[in-house]
C-alpha cells in the first residue's frame, strides 16, 4: 500500500505536545531555541483551543496542579500526570480527554510545518 505514505497523517496527542512546547503564547527572546517540555499557559492555550476552559476546567486548577511539580516547564510524563489529575478532579474520562485535546489540533494561527511520523 505506497498510497498510504501520500495520506497526511493524524497528530497524536505527543506530536501536538511537541508543538505546544514550542508555541509562543507570549513573544520571547529565545527566538532561535527549541522546547521539549510545556509551560503552563501554554497547556492552557491548548485547553482552550480544544475547549475545556474555562468550563470544565479553569485556570486556577490547571495552576495548582501545575505548581506541585516546582518546574517552570513540565515533560511529557509529568503533562500526562496533569491531564490525568484534571480528569479525574473534572471527572472527565481520561481517553476522551486526550482524544479531545488531539482533536483541537495546532495552535491557531501556527503556521510551521510539522512532519508526523
Amino acid at each position: 500500500m505506497a498510497d498510504d505514505e501520500d495520506k497526511p497523517k493524524r497528530h497524536t496527542l505527543d506530536s501536538l505536545f511537541h508543538i505546544y512546547c514550542n508555541h509562543k503564547v507570549i513573544p520571547t527572546e529565545l527566538d532561535n531555541e527549541e522546547f521539549h517540555s510545556i509551560l503552563l499557559s501554554q497547556l492552557d492555550s491548548w485547553l482552550e483551543q480544544a475547549k475545556l476552559m474555562p468550563n470544565p476546567i479553569t485556570r486556577v486548577q490547571t495552576g495548582l496542579i501545575y505548581m506541585r511539580y516546582k518546574k517552570w516547564r513540565l515533560e511529557y510524563e509529568d503533562f500526562l500526570e496533569v491531564l490525568q489529575q484534571l480528569c479525574s478532579d473534572t471527572e472527565l474520562n481520561y481517553d476522551d480527554f486526550k482524544e479531545t485535546m488531539v482533536a483541537a489540533g495546532p495552535p491557531t494561527g501556527g503556521t510551521d510545518i510539522v512532519v508526523v511520523k
